[in-house]
């Protein structure tokens, strides 16, 4: 609506100026006064500013011709300065390629009335008549230019946008994957370290071992509800939760010593003396820890051997264990445990196998890189629920 009324204003302002030409006195001696019909072909032009924006070329072919007829008619006036404003929408509505072509022959078809209108021929006005096109053609392909660049920087900005929501729900995931590996690690330890000690409590012939073995279960049970807590808490939305500081190649020791107090037969010879990134140890802790689970659970009381050892470019770790206990099964490489260590192995740049050790035992070895590692796919990061 208010660019309706805008060209409205503008109609009568051009109105108003070629009322003035044509009745000034300049205008009245050299091509005599306008008479009746005369007023309608010079005034309806400007009248053709209202539907512009609508109909563009249109409005300025009919313009156009209008303009042509008045000047070879009636000569030459003021009239026509209204054409930069029939070219600038035509520019505005139609590619640069096409309103250059509307817009230069109307130009084109308005200069020929220089020839043979009232008067000697003036070619100053063929120039005239370009600039005023031009002027207009011109204003308008820029302005058209500058909305297709905003819109495609919408566009952009949108886009930007959906892929950074993409990649925060993403990122949640992928945390939301670690939350669950982490938990099933841990958890999953402390479950298999109470049923050592509830086995040793219950096979125990002394009640003072017996009350022992029951306190370390007690505690184990507080220590795992604590963690299962921590990671629910970190799956909920309702703000940033601390989280513990992951554990390393220094804390396997602890561990072999908590299991070795609940019963069972372990041996750790660590002879990696060099310095062991964040992300390789936290990948050896829980490598180790996934293993040893497995072995107690699947193979209790065998003799399980742990080595760790490092050269110039890689960390290797070896969990062996010689199934020699009472019930010894040994396991198949489909459980999910043997699928989170190997994927956590292939994140960092490694590599680990999983099977039978000699006639009824079963390893784990690990080869993990000391250096950078590449990068993680989002398709490892999925995979790798452990």
């Amino acid at each position: 609506m208010w660019w309706v009324l805008a060209d409205a204003v503008l109609a009568g302002l051009f109105t108003w100026i070629t009322v003035v030409s044509l009745r000034s006195e300049a205008y009245v001696d050299q091509y005599g006064p306008v008479e009746g019909a005369g007023w309608v072909l010079a005034l309806a032009p400007n009248a053709l500013l209202l539907v512009r924006r609508f109909v563009p070329v249109t409005a300025l072919v009919t313009a156009t011709a209008l303009y042509l007829v008045a000047s070879a008619t009636q000569g030459d006036s003021n009239a026509p300065l209204a054409i930069p404003f029939f070219a600038y929408s035509v520019a505005l509505a139609r590619s640069v390629r096409v309103s250059g072509l509307i817009v230069g022959g109307a130009a084109l078809a308005l200069s020929t009335a220089t020839f043979y209108g009232p008067g000697e021929p003036d070619p100053l006005v063929i120039v005239v008549w370009f600039l005023l096109f031009g002027v207009g053609w011109l204003v308008g392909i820029s302005i058209r230019a500058n909305q297709s660049r905003a819109e495609q920087l919408t566009l952009t900005v949108d886009h930007l946008e959906a892929h950074q929501q993409e990649v925060a729900q993403a990122a949640i995931a992928d945390e939301r994957i670690r939350i669950a590996r982490e938990l099933h690690d841990a958890v999953g330890h402390a479950v298999n370290v109470m049923v050592l000690q509830a086995g040793a409590a219950r096979l125990s012939n002394k009640p003072e071992q017996a009350f022992e073995a029951l306190g370390e279960i007690e505690t184990l049970g507080r220590d795992a509800l604590t963690d299962l807590d921590h990671m629910l808490g970190l799956l909920e939305d309702t703000g940033p939760a601390e989280r513990n500081p992951a554990k390393g190649i220094a804390d396997i020791q602890a561990m072999v010593d908590e299991l070795c107090a609940a019963g069972a037969d372990i041996e750790l010879h660590n002879e990696c003396d060099k310095k062991v990134g964040h992300n390789v140890g936290t990948a050896t802790f829980r490598i180790a820890q996934e293993a040893l689970t497995n072995a107690l659970k699947h193979a209790p009381g065998s003799h399980v051997v742990v080595s760790i050892s490092c050269t110039a470019s890689h960390l290797h770790l070896s969990i062996v264990n010689d199934g020699s206990g009472v019930g010894s099964v040994t396991t198949s490489a489909g459980g999910r445990g043997i699928v989170g260590m190997t994927e956590r192995a292939k994140i960092l740049g490694g590599q680990l196998q999983a099977g039978p050790a000699g006639p009824a035992g079963f390893a784990v070895r690990a080869t993990l890189p000391l250096g950078p590692a590449p990068l993680p796919t989002a398709a490892d990061s999925h995979r790798a629920t452990a």
